[in-house]
Protein backbone atom coordinates (compact mmCIF):
# COMPACT_ATOMS: atom_id res chain seq x y z
CA UNK A 1 0.00 0.00 0.00
CA UNK A 2 2.73 2.22 0.52
CA UNK A 3 3.37 2.69 -3.35
CA UNK A 4 -0.08 3.83 -4.05
CA UNK A 5 0.85 7.78 -4.12
CA UNK A 6 -1.46 10.92 -5.11
CA UNK A 7 -0.92 9.78 -8.91
CA UNK A 8 -2.75 6.27 -7.44
CA UNK A 9 -5.44 8.00 -5.64
CA UNK A 10 -6.15 10.01 -8.51
CA UNK A 11 -5.89 7.69 -11.37
CA UNK A 12 -8.74 5.76 -9.02
CA UNK A 13 -10.71 8.67 -8.71
CA UNK A 14 -10.77 9.61 -12.76
CA UNK A 15 -11.44 5.79 -13.77
CA UNK A 16 -14.42 5.49 -11.08
CA UNK A 17 -15.54 8.97 -12.56
CA UNK A 18 -15.32 8.48 -15.72
CA UNK A 19 -16.87 4.90 -15.57
CA UNK A 20 -19.90 5.66 -13.38
CA UNK A 21 -21.21 9.11 -15.21
CA UNK A 22 -20.13 7.54 -18.92
CA UNK A 23 -22.01 4.32 -18.22
CA UNK A 24 -24.92 6.88 -16.96
CA UNK A 25 -24.89 8.75 -20.10
CA UNK A 26 -24.77 5.66 -22.06
CA UNK A 27 -27.47 4.07 -20.21
CA UNK A 28 -29.72 6.82 -20.02
CA UNK A 29 -33.39 6.99 -20.81
CA UNK A 30 -35.24 9.44 -22.71
CA UNK A 31 -36.43 12.50 -20.86
CA UNK A 32 -40.16 12.35 -22.48
CA UNK A 33 -43.05 9.42 -21.76
CA UNK A 34 -45.89 8.74 -22.71
CA UNK A 35 -48.37 8.45 -25.43
CA UNK A 36 -47.89 11.82 -27.00
CA UNK A 37 -44.29 12.54 -25.74
CA UNK A 38 -42.12 14.16 -28.59
CA UNK A 39 -38.98 13.63 -28.65
CA UNK A 40 -36.71 17.05 -28.87
CA UNK A 41 -33.80 15.93 -29.59
CA UNK A 42 -32.56 14.83 -33.44
CA UNK A 43 -31.67 11.11 -33.57
CA UNK A 44 -27.91 12.14 -34.08
CA UNK A 45 -27.55 14.30 -31.03
CA UNK A 46 -28.82 10.57 -28.94
CA UNK A 47 -26.83 8.71 -30.52
CA UNK A 48 -23.79 11.15 -30.10
CA UNK A 49 -24.77 11.19 -26.38
CA UNK A 50 -24.29 7.50 -25.98
CA UNK A 51 -21.17 7.25 -28.13
CA UNK A 52 -18.90 9.94 -25.95
CA UNK A 53 -21.04 7.48 -22.72
CA UNK A 54 -19.54 4.84 -24.27
CA UNK A 55 -15.77 6.31 -25.09
CA UNK A 56 -16.15 7.74 -21.36
CA UNK A 57 -16.39 4.17 -20.28
CA UNK A 58 -13.34 2.87 -21.96
CA UNK A 59 -11.47 5.89 -20.78
CA UNK A 60 -12.13 5.41 -17.22
CA UNK A 61 -11.23 1.70 -17.70
CA UNK A 62 -7.87 2.42 -19.60
CA UNK A 63 -6.73 5.22 -16.93
CA UNK A 64 -7.53 2.20 -14.56
CA UNK A 65 -4.93 -0.03 -16.49
CA UNK A 66 -2.70 2.45 -16.50
CA UNK A 67 -2.96 2.89 -13.05
CA UNK A 68 -2.30 -0.48 -12.53
CA UNK A 69 0.60 -0.62 -15.14
CA UNK A 70 2.04 2.52 -12.89
CA UNK A 71 1.60 0.22 -9.58
CA UNK A 72 2.69 -2.75 -10.55
CA UNK A 73 6.16 -0.80 -12.31
CA UNK A 74 5.47 -2.61 -15.93
CA UNK A 75 7.78 -1.47 -18.74
CA UNK A 76 4.53 -1.49 -20.61
CA UNK A 77 4.33 2.21 -22.66
CA UNK A 78 0.75 3.67 -21.59
CA UNK A 79 0.07 6.83 -23.39
CA UNK A 80 -1.53 8.55 -20.22
CA UNK A 81 -1.63 11.79 -21.47
CA UNK A 82 -3.69 11.06 -24.59
CA UNK A 83 -5.98 9.24 -22.46
CA UNK A 84 -6.02 12.43 -20.22
CA UNK A 85 -6.39 14.52 -22.86
CA UNK A 86 -9.17 12.47 -24.54
CA UNK A 87 -11.26 12.41 -21.31
CA UNK A 88 -10.86 16.36 -20.92
CA UNK A 89 -12.20 16.87 -24.56
CA UNK A 90 -15.39 13.80 -23.96
CA UNK A 91 -16.11 16.24 -20.68
CA UNK A 92 -15.88 19.29 -22.47
CA UNK A 93 -18.26 18.23 -24.91
CA UNK A 94 -20.52 17.19 -21.74
CA UNK A 95 -19.87 20.90 -20.40
CA UNK A 96 -20.60 22.22 -23.73
CA UNK A 97 -23.71 20.32 -24.16
CA UNK A 98 -25.05 20.80 -20.55
CA UNK A 99 -24.56 24.63 -21.49
CA UNK A 100 -27.06 25.11 -24.82
CA UNK A 101 -30.89 26.33 -23.50
CA UNK A 102 -32.49 25.20 -21.45
CA UNK A 103 -28.88 25.19 -19.22
CA UNK A 104 -28.93 21.93 -17.26
CA UNK A 105 -26.73 23.51 -13.95
CA UNK A 106 -26.21 20.17 -12.47
CA UNK A 107 -25.33 18.38 -15.21
CA UNK A 108 -23.29 21.45 -15.91
CA UNK A 109 -21.67 21.21 -12.63
CA UNK A 110 -20.85 17.47 -12.85
CA UNK A 111 -19.19 18.00 -16.49
CA UNK A 112 -17.02 20.63 -15.29
CA UNK A 113 -15.91 18.47 -12.27
CA UNK A 114 -15.23 15.80 -14.56
CA UNK A 115 -13.02 18.18 -16.69
CA UNK A 116 -11.22 19.32 -14.22
CA UNK A 117 -10.04 15.95 -12.91
CA UNK A 118 -9.27 15.01 -16.23
CA UNK A 119 -6.95 17.96 -17.03
CA UNK A 120 -5.28 17.50 -13.34
CA UNK A 121 -5.00 13.58 -14.17
CA UNK A 122 -3.48 14.68 -17.80
CA UNK A 123 -0.98 17.24 -15.43
CA UNK A 124 0.32 13.96 -13.30
CA UNK A 125 1.17 12.46 -16.50
CA UNK A 126 4.72 12.47 -18.24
Amino acid sequence: MDRIGADGVLAAVVAAWFVVTGAAELFARSAVAGRRAVSTDPAWVRVGRRVRGALEVLGGLAVAAGAVIGLLSLRIPFPGRFVGLGLAALALWGVAESARPPVRWVRLGLAAIGFGLAVFYTGFRD
